[in-house]
């Protein structure tokens, strides 16, 4: 049973044990009861005047109090329905997890074998199950919110519902639009400030995916694309830790971490009982390995995993191919117009994952001097195409859709035909 305490203060009936390392929004203690003796653990809030965060202290407790299950601290005493009196200093009370968190357990033994990884990862899912299924999304799921009772990888317990998000018809926690959220150990776009994704169940499971990666491989994912491009599972010594803890086709379990960090919503895992299915997969293969798929060669497997694991940005590079086309077909045309004066030229021609460069202009038949070119540049940008010509942003779309319109051609052939007028005018200089 819940105690909604009416005490002012947490020091009414607890006495501090010991001081334990807290984070930016409460301070933690152990403390124990000065009546049953009892130890516990104890959050207070930091910022007591600030209205915002003394809701979702509130928030915090009662989420506690409605999610029963056996990996989630149980509530034992909190005044935080008390938020709306400036008078209580807020706290809260959970049971006392005996055990190491999962930073401190993999620390200590490095990484996890497979089947023990699959275990911790089969009971969060269970967890966040249960949480999604009344509209709860934690949306901090990190090794420093996750302890093992008793160092047991069947206990996960876990912890920390302070930025959790909760769907109520008269919940009015707009301020996540204009805030960033989540943590460090994976950074995920849409917990970005401005995002309006983050009410999103899918954030909950992407860092679960990032869960299971640190297990296996004792380092954090940090974030879903490296400045090489790189997703967690494709970077240097990654892929050999990985085949060298799963017995199964290494394609598959790296197919997982495909959909656990894909860039966008829709490339990730939809929801819990996908990831799932999927996991009981893995681990039926482990565990009854294919005797062809344990011979494979490591750079061939890299060379798979990063062309499979890229194909969103090999699309993204076709897709700048068929821009470049486009730009390439207005330009003939205009050359064809002007051939009696003025012909073709192109140079700094790079395509890549990351865009595509080529400038393209017209170079006077009598004049080697006397030219004109404009430098483009095709790139994706969030969820969309741009094009940039010599510098300056000229024209957006969806980067999905990209269709080359009415408006489009016209644009482009405006930039070729304003290059070689500016050219006729004064014939003596170049034009870039």
């Amino acid at each position: 049973m819940i105690n909604w305490s009416e005490s002012k203060a947490w020091k009414e009936n607890w006495i501090t044990e010991e001081e334990i390392e807290g984070g930016g929004q409460a301070t933690a203690k152990v403390v124990k009861n000065k009546d049953t003796q009892k130890r516990a653990f104890l959050k207070i809030l930091n910022k007591q005047g600030d209205k915002e965060r003394r809701s979702r202290f509130f928030r915090e407790a009662s989420l506690y109090a409605t999610i029963k299950h056996q990996h989630i601290p149980t509530l034992i005493e909190s005044n935080a329905h008390k938020f709306e009196d400036s008078k209580y200093s807020l706290y809260l009370i959970t049971e006392y997890i005996e055990g190491p968190t999962l930073t401190k357990y993999i620390k200590d033994c490095c990484q996890l074998n497979f089947l023990d990884a699959s275990t911790v990862l089969l009971n969060l899912l269970n967890v966040i199950k249960c949480c999604h299924a009344i509209e709860v999304i934690h949306r901090d799921i990190k090794p420093d919110n996750i302890i093992l009772r008793e160092s047991k990888v069947s206990l996960p317990i876990l912890l920390d519902f302070g930025i959790a998000y909760k769907k109520e018809p008269d919940s009015d926690f707009k301020t996540d639009d204009t805030q960033e959220l989540g943590n460090r150990f994976l950074r995920l776009p849409e917990l970005s400030c401005h995002s309006t994704s983050k009410q999103d169940k899918r954030i909950d499971i992407s860092f679960l995916g990032g869960i299971y990666y640190y297990l296996l491989t004792g380092i954090t994912p940090s974030i879903l694309l490296n400045e090489e491009a790189k997703m967690p599972h494709q970077r240097e010594n990654i892929v050999a830790k990985l085949k060298q803890s799963f017995k199964g086709d290494l394609q598959e379990l790296l197919r997982f971490f495909d959909k656990s960090f894909s860039q966008k919503l829709l490339g990730r895992f939809s929801n819990v009982e996908e990831m799932k299915t999927f996991l009981e997969i893995l681990i039926d293969m482990h565990n009854n390995p294919d005797s062809s798929s344990t011979n494979l060669d490591i750079d061939q497997l890299l060379s798979t995993i990063n062309s499979s694991a890229n194909q969103e940005l090999l699309k993204n590079k076709n897709l700048y191919d068929s821009v470049m086309d486009q730009i390439k077909a207005i330009h003939s045309q205009v050359a064809e117009q002007i051939a009696s004066a003025y012909a073709p030229c192109q140079t700094g021609y790079i395509n890549s994952v990351e865009g595509l460069k080529n400038s393209l202009g017209f170079v006077h038949i009598g004049n080697s001097s006397n030219s004109f070119l404009c430098s483009f540049h095709i790139t994706a940008v969030g969820s969309e195409l741009v094009i940039i010509g010599n510098t300056k942003p000229i024209y957006r779309t969806e980067l999905e859709s990209f269709v080359p319109s009415e408006e489009f051609t016209k644009l482009v052939k405006n930039i070729f035909l304003d290059g070689v007028g500016k050219l006729a005018e004064n014939p003596e200089q170049d034009t870039m």
